[in-house]
This record gives structure tokens, C-alpha cells and sequence, in this order.
């Protein structure tokens, strides 16, 4: 009787578990999404909010902040809008220009832009490959990606290897590697950023080695 108590036990707590794990690989992407978007909707209902408080006195003070989301929207579209034409994108060229000749803010735009370019849908192939790399000793192994190669004082060629951190794949570290300590995986760059991101939750069964991607001409410095 004891043994059956102990087996509907058990079985419970493993449907507990996996609802829960369940449940996690749903709300967590979404809680991620909501966050950054408040962050950004924070920043700029910021700038918008002071211009709109004078002319919107006798509003209360949520139709306010709901006006200022409309029109953080609104900005959002029409500066998108903006770059897809020719004058827009030579206007946003000058003034990424003008904040690079900044110091200090030149640093912090710099390195922001970087990560966004890096980790949009269309730059994507700033990563050229999923690996494993023996990170952060020897004997271990951490998912990295592949960046683009280098020459160093002898002429040998080193990999670039951005090894991300968990669960933020914003930040990491930088390594560079020959080839002969890179193990190529069939990962794909999307499939490895979600491993990332879940902490390994979503992660393939299991991974096929292949060959190095053939560098077209010389490394990319």
C-alpha cells in the first residue's frame, strides 16, 4: 500500500514538474518581451510626458500616460518610416557621426548599436557557425559563436568565438582559437541563442560535427 502511495507520489510530482517547466517556456520569452518593452516605452513616455503635461492639464493622469504610449507608437513607426527612404538613412548616417565624435557617449551608443545589429534578424549572419569551445577550462565545454577570423604574429589563423552568457546573450566573452580547438556543430546560430536564452531548456537531443566554414579569401580583421 505504502509502495502505491509512494508511485501516485511520484507521478504527481513529475506532472508538477513539467506543467511547471511548461509553463515557464511560455511565460518566459513573453516576461522578457514585456520587460525590454516597458524599458523602452519608460524611455521615451520620459521625453514625451513633458511636452504633452501642459496641454493635457485636465486629464487625469492615466489618459495622460495612454496618450504619451499612442504617441511613443506613433514616433516609433514614423521614424522607421524615416529610414526606409534615402534622406532618412543619410540623416540617421550624420547623426551616428555626430554621437561618435562624442566622448563617452560615443562608447555607449557604440557598444549598443553593436548588440542590437548583432542579435536583429537581418545581421544574423555576424554569426557564422554554432560551436563548443573549452570554456571557461579544460575538460568543459560552452557554446559559442563564430565571429570571423583573425591572424596572429606567426600567421596562423584564429577563430573570433563570442562565447555568450545565460540567460542573457547580450554579454559574454571574447576568445580566440585555432581551428584544431573548435569543435563545429550543426547547431544552428537561432537554435544556439535559444539554448542560451532558456538556460539550455530548448536544446537539441543531440548535435552532428561538421567541418569548418571555407574563409573566402583573407581573414576577417
Amino acid at each position: 500500500m505504502e509502495q502505491i502511495d509512494t508511485q501516485k507520489g511520484t507521478r504527481a510530482g513529475g506532472h508538477f514538474k513539467s506543467r511547471m517547466v511548461s509553463g515557464l517556456l511560455v511565460l518566459g520569452p513573453l516576461t522578457i518581451t514585456l520587460f525590454i518593452l516597458k524599458l523602452i516605452f519608460s524611455a521615451l513616455t520620459a521625453f514625451i510626458l513633458p511636452v504633452l503635461r501642459p496641454w493635457l492639464e485636465e486629464l487625469p493622469e492615466y489618459a495622460v500616460v495612454a496618450i504619451a504610449a499612442v504617441a511613443a507608437l506613433l514616433l516609433i513607426y514614423l521614424v522607421g518610416m524615416f529610414t526606409a527612404h534615402l534622406v532618412g538613412r543619410r540623416a540617421i548616417q550624420l547623426g551616428e557621426r555626430l554621437m561618435m565624435k562624442l566622448p563617452i557617449v560615443k562608447t555607449v551608443y557604440s557598444a549598443s548599436k553593436q548588440v542590437m545589429d548583432t542579435f536583429s534578424s537581418s545581421t544574423k549572419a555576424a554569426f557564422t557557425a554554432t560551436v563548443l569551445v573549452p570554456f571557461p577550462h579544460a575538460g568543459a565545454l560552452a557554446i559559442g559563436f563564430v565571429t570571423g577570423t583573425m591572424l596572429d604574429s606567426a600567421g596562423k589563423v584564429l577563430y573570433r568565438i563570442f562565447v555568450a552568457t545565460t540567460p542573457n546573450p547580450t554579454s559574454g566573452f571574447l576568445i580566440f582559437l585555432p581551428e584544431e580547438e573548435i569543435t563545429f556543430t550543426d547547431i544552428s546560430v537561432e537554435d544556439g541563442i535559444k539554448m542560451i536564452v532558456s538556460g539550455g531548456m530548448l536544446a537539441p537531443k543531440r548535435y552532428a560535427r561538421r567541418n569548418a566554414p571555407a574563409q573566402s579569401g583573407p581573414p576577417r580583421i
